[in-house]
């Protein structure tokens, strides 16, 4: 029977010293009287709400009192009482029933795109900043929309800082691991944690998932790894981060995550039924995700085991149907115009000595790559600027050509001969 594992709730932050430098340098600036405001971005799982963990407990320790709604101010706020309240931006701030020194504020805003109620509210918000001893601490997740953080940062009497947060440097990777641990984890176990580059909520839910499975057994001072399998707990936690984009995203991913390590464009487009052009907000959203990086003149999975959880996703005949329709697609893809390319006839046996098939026109490429896409003939004459009439003619030409009766024993037939060309130039070199 499995165990939950949970990582303990007050292991040290790793990794974030020189940003945790610059919120303390905030947080004092707020205590001598002035305002200012931090705004946190982050990709998925890069500890923003961590942070910001962090910073409610440094500032209760400078004497602040917070005012937040997040997920970092509920686990961090003290167990006292206060009677300094702070209402939301966009509203009045409520008096403090006090008589003693102002005390300074701290306000959280976690998920700062998903406020509710946005344009009255950030009309409000330059207002509900011309309060000294206040500090706003908002946390943003890049690629999720228009970034709204400029009105927070837009404010020329403010303190302004954006910090954004990276992957973790190897030694702190190293440190995290071995919190979640409790123990240092063996060279082989640290391998498999270094593949995921510093990603501080992958790392923790891959050895947290680990453990509750037993692919990891802990032995004093030491954490050796019994088996490799990715966990349970991490693919649940990769699934659930991509559900929180749009719909979009999720199928470029999964048909990209099909059809290898590199993102083919040209193919990707097709297959989803688009011209590449329009892949591009979608493209940007799949890179906000921190799945997908530009590596120079490629577009490439970030992390290759996130790959491999996506891909898994994706039903087994599903999947084999990606790979026939990629095929396809590849072997059919339009020759240089000046480059025509030799087709064998249906039946091999039937070609006398001396005999070789006409070429395909550049017409009848197009058409084969069209039909590849999976096009009407409709579609294909406005895609190509003919009438429905002459799409039918050469499609029929095409068939006769191939000895087909069907679009789909086409392509087939248009791939084996693909094949077949290329054996045959190879044989000849």
């Amino acid at each position: 029977m499995l165990t939950t594992f949970s990582a303990p709730v007050d292991q040290p932050l790793r990794g974030r010293e020189s940003e945790m430098a610059r919120i303390h340098d905030v947080l004092e600036h707020g205590r001598a009287g002035g305002r200012a405001v931090v705004v946190i971005e982050g990709r998925p799982g890069s500890g923003k709400t961590r942070l910001m963990r962090e910073c409610v407990t440094l500032a209760d320790r400078l004497g602040y009192v917070t005012a937040s709604s997040s997920r970092a101010g509920r686990a961090a706020r003290p167990a006292r009482e206060t009677r300094h309240r702070l209402q939301a931006p966009g509203h009045r701030e409520v008096p403090a029933r006090h008589h003693g020194p102002v005390r300074p504020v701290l306000v959280l805003i976690d998920e700062f795109q998903g406020l509710t109620g946005w344009a009255e509210r950030t009309a409000a918000l330059p207002r509900g900043l011309r309060h000294d001893h206040v500090v706003w601490v908002a946390a943003r997740r890049t690629g999720m929309g228009p970034d709204p953080t400029c009105v927070l940062l837009s404010d020329p009497t403010s303190r302004c800082e954006r910090i954004a947060l990276g992957p973790l440097a190897p030694s702190a990777a190293l440190e995290l691991a071995a919190d979640t641990l409790g123990a240092l984890p063996s060279p082989l176990l640290l391998r498999l944690v270094e593949q995921f580059q510093g990603h501080p909520r992958l790392i923790v839910e891959l050895l947290a998932g680990m453990r509750e499975e037993r692919s990891i057994v802990v032995d004093g001072a030491e954490a050796t790894l019994l088996t490799n399998r990715l966990p349970d707990r991490l693919r649940a936690r990769v699934r659930r981060t991509l559900s929180q984009y749009s719909s979009e995203c999720r199928q470029l991913l999964c048909v990209a995550a099909v059809l290898g390590t590199e993102v083919e464009y040209e193919a990707l487009a097709t297959m989803l039924r688009t011209a590449p052009s329009a892949l591009l907000p979608v493209m940007e959203e799949a890179c906000a995700t921190g799945v997908l990086r530009h590596d120079g003149a490629r577009t490439v999975f970030h992390n290759e085991l996130v790959r491999q959880i996506i891909d898994d996703s994706v039903p087994a005949a599903l999947k084999r149907a990606l790979y026939r329709e990629a095929a396809l697609l590849r072997a059919v893809r339009q020759p240089p115009v000046d480059e025509p390319v030799r087709v064998p006839p249906p039946h091999p046996a039937a070609e006398t000595p001396g005999h070789h098939p006409p070429p395909l026109s550049v017409r009848q490429h197009q058409l084969l790559r069209l039909v590849g896409e999976g096009l009407t003939n409709q579609q294909m004459a406005r895609r190509l600027g003919l009438s429905p009439h002459t799409v039918n003619y050469h499609l029929r030409k095409l068939f006769k050509c191939f000895g087909v009766h069907s679009r789909i024993d086409l392509l087939r037939a248009a791939a084996g001969a693909h094949r077949a060309l290329s054996l045959a130039d190879s044989r000849e070199l």
